[in-house]
């Protein structure tokens, strides 16, 4: 579904394909999405003093130097606050996504129930693909959080492929809820790309031509519809 502001995701959509993928396990569905901060704690004010919604700390990624914390999202999905881990440096993958100042969006997955398939898919499409690779974090409570990740070939606003460990909770069902996806936009001086990307799999997703690349996040909250821009 796609107006002239380059929606990829209204809110009547959303609720259709999350309910579906939750149902059945078997659509590329949005994830999660990603804000950036040089500062956590400073990070989950923000957020909260917009929203009225407080982060749950998450716990840190090990060998990335980062650490993060959460928002449901509802219809499975859910907002991640990344920041720099209290007790390293990020690597070098990850410095520029948490060196901002203010909370910025930063990037987004899709979950796949086989990202194998999924990545074998892509790479028959022509694109280049790193992974799937194991991830993992210890959340504070102690919870493992397992997952695999496969990255693609930067077209500028690309997702990441994400699928959890069946033992694993997802984020979404443990995270503070009171927000709601409203939409999420992409534009892209040359677009075709990454439309071609969802065509492939099967991803209900427009990227609509601009001069300059641009991703934006609507929310609505208790506190009314927040955004949050690339």
């Amino acid at each position: 579904m796609a107006t002239s502001t380059g929606i990829v995701l209204s809110a009547a959509l959303a609720g259709v394909l999350g309910s579906r993928a939750m149902q059945d396990g078997s659509a590329v569905d949005i994830d999660h999405v990603i804000l950036g901060i040089n500062n956590l704690e400073r990070g989950v004010r923000a957020f909260e003093s917009r929203t009225g919604v407080t982060p749950k700390p998450g716990g840190e990624h090990p060998g990335r130097g980062t650490q993060n914390a959460l928002v449901a999202l509802g219809d499975g999905r859910y907002l991640e606050i990344l920041a720099p881990a209290a007790t390293a440096q990020p690597g070098a993958a990850r410095e520029a996504a948490v060196s901002h100042a203010e909370l910025t969006l930063v990037g987004w997955a899709l979950r796949t129930p086989d990202i194998r398939q999924t990545v074998d898919r892509v790479r028959r499409a022509g694109f280049d693909v790193e992974g799937p690779l194991p991830g993992s974090r210890r959340a504070p409570d102690g919870a493992l959080l397992a997952w695999q990740s496969a990255s693609l070939d930067q077209l500028g606003l690309t997702p990441f492929f994400i699928e959890w460990s069946k033992e694993t909770p997802h984020p979404s069902t443990t995270s503070p809820t009171g927000c709601t996806l409203v939409s999420i936009e992409l534009e892209q001086p040359a677009p075709d790309r990454l439309q071609l990307l969802f065509n492939t799999i099967a991803f209900r997703g427009t990227v609509v031509r601009r001069d300059h690349p641009a991703m934006r996040l609507a929310l609505d909250c208790p506190r009314g519809r927040v955004e949050f821009s690339s």
